[in-house]
């Protein structure tokens, strides 16, 4: 049971209230269990002293004789083991007791608590133990008279040292074992009984959270057909049932998402197709007229038609590629890539263009030993559309640079130009399909937007991510790693 599961987090504050309410529980039961007990043994001996005064006479004289009182204190402690009697003045200085000396930590008690006694004040009532420094004990006491005037005090300790060896000893015997023994099981047995408890009512909500689980393992594809537990709260018998009612809501229109995303594609792949062939006669009636007629008039108009069905022509082959990207049937032929190489040749088939244009094309390092693991035919196909797309956004005198920087069992490979740079809110669309940013150099036109879409879609059948960073007027950069040949 994990301490983050919602059992987890009811049972181990539980353990703690219930060892908590255990604690309080004893102590309260202690302190209640000392206070009447000696609120009952001063109730019985509170004329105590006042018997002892009583049965002497001279203290019923007011005379406080050393020689005449201490045997018989000293006998009526040998009757009574648990009392200490004592003779104090007005002020609590002891007089007379049966004591030894040796064991007498204090020559005078305070009085207040005596005083307050003899007023009928509410039991218990604590007085200083004479033979500690810091104890006090319960007491019974009477002032002594002589000619109508107080002149001390009897002074009995109730449970005095040799009672409080005894209640030591005794204070765990077997019994008191045993009623802690049975505590202890009671509040184990009650625990376990809101544990188990608890476990029946989370039940139905872990029940519910496997199967959100396992709807969204399944790409939100099976339904759950699991019942809520026959024990289950009302309202998580809602929910569950709520819950049911998403999901199939959620199923039907993620496969009615689906079947008009396959339509949609299989629709554009059609006409892709069916446009490919009066476009390539369009483009060879176009080429033969110029070829027959080069200083024919109206010949300009020629090549603007021929220079548009070039571009639908790119355009189409641009949609029936990103089409089968989509359709996610295209399949990956890995193998090492001398990368530097490869990135030469898409170079060099840009060249004619770059010097028209003034722009430098350059590839480093030029190391034919920095491979990668990956399909040739598609990584080429990413370097030439990013190379065609910074040279539509490159200025004369501007230069396109492919760096190879091997890291880590990865060769990251970055295509950098100095060209016009993106716009900040542009950046992170540029790769959604025909989204066209507004960079484009001296209005040119041509550019689908298609071409960055289909580099995405390349990179992630290879499990790559491509970046972008770019600065108005400085240029932009795109990167993305592959796996060298030593991470086979």
């Amino acid at each position: 049971m994990s301490h983050r599961s919602l059992l987890g987090q009811i049972t181990f504050p539980l353990i703690i209230l219930f060892v908590t309410m255990a604690t309080g529980l004893f102590f309260i039961y202690c302190v209640i269990t000392d206070t009447n007990s000696a609120r009952v043994e001063q109730t019985l001996h509170k004329n105590l002293a006042q018997q002892i005064i009583h049965y002497s006479e001279d203290l019923q004289q007011g005379e406080i004789s050393l020689t005449a009182l201490k045997p018989a204190f000293h006998s009526l402690m040998l009757l009574g083991p648990s009392y200490e009697i004592y003779i104090t003045d007005n002020q609590g200085k002891l007089l007379v007791y049966a004591a030894e000396p040796s064991k007498i930590r204090r020559e005078s008690i305070d009085t207040k608590p005596l005083d307050h006694f003899i007023k009928g004040a509410t039991y218990p009532i604590y007085a200083d133990n004479p033979r500690s420094l810091d104890q006090q004990k319960l007491f019974s006491t009477a002032p002594i008279f002589k000619d109508n005037q107080q002149i001390g005090y009897v002074f009995v300790i109730l449970g005095g040292d040799k009672y409080d060896s005894i209640v030591k000893n005794l204070a765990f015997d077997s019994g008191m074992y045993k009623i802690l023994a049975a505590l202890i099981v009671f509040f184990a047995l009650a625990f376990a009984l809101l544990v188990f408890i608890f476990a029946r009512v989370v039940r139905p909500i872990i029940q519910l959270d496997q199967d959100i689980t396992n709807f969204v393992k399944n790409d939100f594809s099976t339904v759950s057909t699991s019942t809520p537990h026959q024990y289950a709260a009302n309202e998580i018998i809602n929910l569950h049932n709520n819950f049911s009612s998403l999901e199939s809501k959620i199923h039907n229109q993620l496969t009615q998402i689906k079947s008009t995303e396959q339509l949609r594609r299989e629709m554009l792949s059609h006409i892709s197709h069916d446009l490919k062939t009066p476009l390539a006669s369009l483009k060879g009636y176009l080429e033969t007229w110029l070829l027959q007629y080069p200083e024919a008039a109206g010949n300009d108009f020629i090549q603007v038609a021929q220079k548009n069905a070039n571009q639908l022509q790119r355009l189409v082959e641009q949609i029936i590629e990103l089409a089968q990207l989509d359709s996610n049937t295209v399949s990956l032929y890995q193998e090492p890539v001398a990368v530097a190489e490869l990135a030469q040749d898409v170079l060099s088939k840009f060249q004619l263009q770059a010097q028209q244009k003034n722009i430098t094309l350059s590839v480093e390092p030029k190391d034919p030993s920095l491979q990668a693991i990956a399909d040739i035919a598609k990584l080429e196909r990413v370097l030439t559309n990013l190379v065609d797309n910074a040279l539509r956004h490159c200025l004369s005198g501007d230069s396109i640079k492919i760096h190879l920087q091997p890291k880590d069992n990865q060769l990251i490979i970055s295509i950098a130009d100095s060209g016009v740079g993106i716009p900040k809110e542009d950046v992170e669309r540029i790769f959604d399909a025909h989204f066209r940013a507004k960079n484009t150099v001296n209005g040119q036109q041509g550019n689908s937007g298609l071409g960055l879409a289909i580099v995405a879609k390349l990179l992630s059948l290879h499990h790559a991510k491509i970046s972008v960073s770019s600065v108005l007027s400085q240029g932009t950069t795109f990167s993305f790693s592959l796996p060298t040949s030593g991470s086979i």
